[in-house]
């Protein structure tokens, strides 16, 4: 559970990125007062359809980019997971987006967040790279093609998927993401001028373990 170790005090949680809902309506069904927001009309609307599913839950959804969102309400804790800060590819854009999530923090209040790091982003860069993933009596075959751009810190990538059964391709379909990858000390930079600290940095998915220079995706632990 991302909030363990918070006080029994703690009962409102932001979850900025929230995509579907898949974090922000587990976190409502444990008794938090949950409210997501997401850049994607699309995603904050497939959440809301989820949360209208369910039953005594206190969760609500706004379409916002992080950089931009004003809910004039301050929280127990905030997350941004599964690298939604890296969607932010400017200097400006991340300068207010951390800006915002003091903004929205309670003064003794936890922001989680994880991004991609800059240190094994350029040491182990592949221009291409496939994963078979097998599903029931179906498999399917991702090929991601990434463009570097060192200089901006920015992975381009296009993932290709092809959805087989039987050895015959039923579906293709393509997705392109364009992300900026971070650097530790950047990060702690960024936090600093924004009044936020980071008390740990840690793997992901694995918070008790420090995170070091061969972490793909680093979590760090952040007070106000």
């Amino acid at each position: 559970m991302l909030f363990t170790g918070l006080n029994n005090k703690t009962k409102t949680i932001l979850d900025v990125g929230c995509a579907t809902g898949g974090h922000a309506l587990e976190l409502a069904k444990r008794g938090y007062a949950v409210v997501g927001v997401d850049a994607s009309e699309t995603m904050a609307r497939i959440a809301c359809k989820k949360a209208g599913e369910l039953s005594k839950i206190d969760v609500t959804f706004h379409v916002s980019k992080m950089e931009e969102m004003n809910l004039d309400q301050r929280f127990d804790g905030i997350i941004c997971m599964f690298n939604a800060i890296n969607y932010v590819t400017s200097d400006e854009g991340l300068d207010k987006a951390f800006h915002n999530f003091r903004k929205h923090l309670s003064d003794k209040g936890l922001l989680v967040f994880d991004f991609r790091n800059g240190i094994t982003s350029l040491r182990s860069y592949s221009p291409v790279r496939t994963k078979w993933v097998n599903y029931n009596d179906k498999k399917l075959l991702r090929i991601s093609e990434t463009k570097l751009d060192a200089m901006e810190h920015l992975y381009d990538t296009t993932y290709t998927c092809l959805a087989f059964e039987d050895d015959r391709i039923i579906q293709k379909f393509q997705d392109k993401h364009v992300v900026r990858y971070l650097f530790p000390k950047e990060v702690k930079y960024f936090l600093k001028r924004n009044n936020l600290e980071a008390v740990n940095m840690c793997q992901f998915l694995n918070l008790e373990v420090p995170a070091d220079e061969n972490e793909w995706n680093i979590v760090a632990i952040v007070t106000g």
